[in-house]
């Protein structure tokens, strides 16, 4: 992830992501090659390059994806690890929000059409790089086209709030073209650590974690990214870890400023890093009796030797 944002191809990224359930390198070209073939029969149901409208094409691969490959939002099963994983989304034809996009920005991108990703709070979208287009895909819901007062009611039903209430989506985002993949794999990330710390496998939280230090798109998500690698650690009673990640996470906190108005959040932090001194201070002092003891033996066993050599 040391390339610059438009050298990293986030099909490969993400295949990289799904490795950490079925470590195998050759399934990151499976899928490429695999997007490659589904992109070849898209492209074939088509108009020629020169007569295509944006509008038309997008139609198209939204039936093409969603009714003749008859992918489809997995809301029965929201949280299975499967659904933020590349390549079972292409096996199962199911997934989440941006797995799915990640499909059709891949499909589209490979007929003529570049996407961006539209980082909404309650449902991730995407939406076509043309100009005067204001249109975003929804690909939870069958690649539906909505056009932002359609985004901003699903929003205001999200926040429950009442028809009379007023919530506008700044338009500004339709004027930056930038894919930013950190902060795409960033999102992808946050959903499986999420699903894992919610399942006690904190292991492979942690293991997340890992990933998502290599692509925090800002300080301030790498900090909060080694809060949450310490509170793994902590969960697995690895005290002597934690205790390192929590206080330099407190340590930048505090210069950063992030504890302003969190002071709930700053004391369960605290809270932890001093159960962790105790529990290092006592496996600490563990370790100093079994090793006076241990030494004890060792001079027991000398001095019966000694004795039975001089009884000789």
């Amino acid at each position: 992830m040391q390339k610059p944002d438009e050298d990293i191809d986030l099909a490969k990224a993400a295949m990289y992501v799904a490795m950490h359930r079925r470590p195998d390198e050759a399934r990151v070209a499976d899928a490429v090659e695999e997007l490659d073939q589904l992109a070849a029969e898209l492209e074939k149901t088509l108009p020629p390059p020169e007569d295509r409208f944006p509008l038309r094409t997008l139609k198209a691969i939204s039936r093409y994806m969603f009714d003749t490959l008859e992918f489809k939002g997995n809301a029965e099963e929201f949280y299975d690890p499967r659904n933020s994983c590349l390549d079972e989304v292409l096996a199962r034809r199911t997934g989440i929000p941006i797995t799915l996009s990640l499909v059709y920005m891949e499909l589209a991108k490979r007929v003529g059409v570049p996407m961006v990703g539209v980082n909404l709070p309650a449902h991730f979208m995407i939406r076509p790089v043309v100009e005067d287009m204001e249109v975003l895909v929804d690909c939870f819901n069958d690649g539906e086209l909505k056009f932002v007062e359609d985004v901003e009611d699903m929003l205001r039903k999200f926040y429950t709030m009442g028809d009379a209430d007023k919530l506008t989506i700044d338009r500004s985002f339709f004027t930056d073209n930038s894919v930013k993949p950190r902060a795409f794999l960033t999102r992808l990330l946050t959903n499986l650590k999420q699903i894992y710390f919610n399942d006690d496998e904190f292991g492979a939280a942690l293991q997340i974690v890992a990933y998502q230090s290599h692509c925090a798109p800002d300080d301030k998500v790498a900090l909060f990214n080694r809060r949450d690698g310490g509170i793994c650690l902590f969960l697995m009673q690895r005290y002597e870890e934690a205790l390192e990640e929590l206080t330099g996470f407190v340590s930048d906190a505090e210069v950063e400023g992030v504890w302003e108005g969190n002071d709930t959040s700053k004391a369960q932090i605290v809270q932890m890093i001093d159960h962790a001194k105790t529990q290092v201070a006592r496996e600490s002092v563990k370790r100093s009796v079994e090793g006076a003891l241990g030494q004890s033996d060792s001079m027991l066993v000398e001095s019966d030797d000694d004795e039975d050599a001089a009884a000789k």
